[in-house]
């Protein structure tokens, strides 16, 4: 007769392999250098963990999950990051690529995926850690600090199809400033055309992310970035965050500003004879 479920648990349990005690470190493996952690931050410079040993991060309580990380590296690139891929995030992007999507199930994924990357965003800002004690028992918690995003973060859109993705970041910091850019595209010369900018008064003190869900040949985010800069923000501290990308206008707006830091959903093929994004994802406005 066949064991009770539960008994069948028990064996199984006891044949999996028992996971060390200390392999793994909160914030950085076994032989990784804590300053690794927050060297990624699109606004260098700022308070980091650099001076802080490994052994800092030490939870033997926690060893069997992985250390803090930001949005994957795109490969071949220093600068360029990728929304970390899980079976939801790709269901999402598959609704919004889905040709057969209803209206709803399209502005639904695109919410709930500039949720997701905007969070990666938030990630890849400076940080600090720091110990806090717990109510009980007197434990210990390790923490980071970051970036009052209040005091320190503007986002800017592009009209009209980014402007969804800044209310995302509006509805959970209704106290960040919100900038505008309206760019639109000269239908003779296919080169982008300037028509308005209105951007915070304070914003070379803050930290930019730049938002346009499709970054595709590269030219409204050059123009964009051309506006922000000159309104005194420097390079190094604007991170662009788009939901899907082409290769070649990640490289058009690299080249034109090899400091900036770019985030995406996704990287997708290239470009057709037409400019648009393939597979893509169609006309996102």
């Amino acid at each position: 007769r066949d064991p009770p479920p539960e008994m069948r648990v028990l064996r199984l349990l006891r044949g999996l392999p028992r996971i060390p005690a200390r392999t793994m470190m909160f914030g950085v493996t076994a032989g990784v250098t804590s300053a690794t952690i927050g060297a990624g931050a699109f606004a260098e410079g700022q308070g980091s963990s650099a001076n802080k040993p490994p052994e800092w991060y030490m939870k033997p309580w926690t060893s069997f999950q992985k250390e803090p990380a930001m949005a994957d590296q795109v490969p071949g690139y220093d600068r360029v990051h990728v929304l970390r891929r899980t079976f939801y995030s790709v269901h999402l992007m598959g609704r919004l690529r889905d040709a057969s999507s209803s209206r709803e199930q399209f502005i639904d994924a695109a919410r709930k995926l500039s949720v997701m990357i905007l969070n990666e965003a938030l990630g890849m800002l400076p940080h600090t850690p720091r110990s806090v004690k717990t109510p009980v028992d007197n434990a210990t918690y390790v923490t980071f600090d970051m970036p009052d995003p209040h005091q320190e973060l503007c986002v800017v859109h592009i009209l009209r199809a980014a402007s969804s993705m800044s209310d995302v970041v509006t509805r959970e910091y209704p106290e960040i400033p919100v900038g505008t850019i309206l760019i639109q595209r000269n239908e003779e010369t296919a080169e982008p055309v300037m028509f308005y900018s209105k951007l915070p008064p304070d914003v070379e003190k803050r930290r930019v992310i730049l938002v346009d869900p499709m970054l595709a040949t590269g030219g409204s985010i050059k123009e964009a970035i051309a506006t922000i800069r000159k309104a005194g923000v420097l390079e190094q501290n604007i991170l662009v965050v788009s939901i899907v990308a082409a290769p070649e206008g990640v490289d058009a707006v690299l080249k034109a500003n090899p400091t900036v830091r770019i985030l995406v959903g996704e990287m997708d093929r290239g470009l057709n004879d037409k400019k648009y994004i393939v597979p893509g994802l169609g006309d996102f406005g």
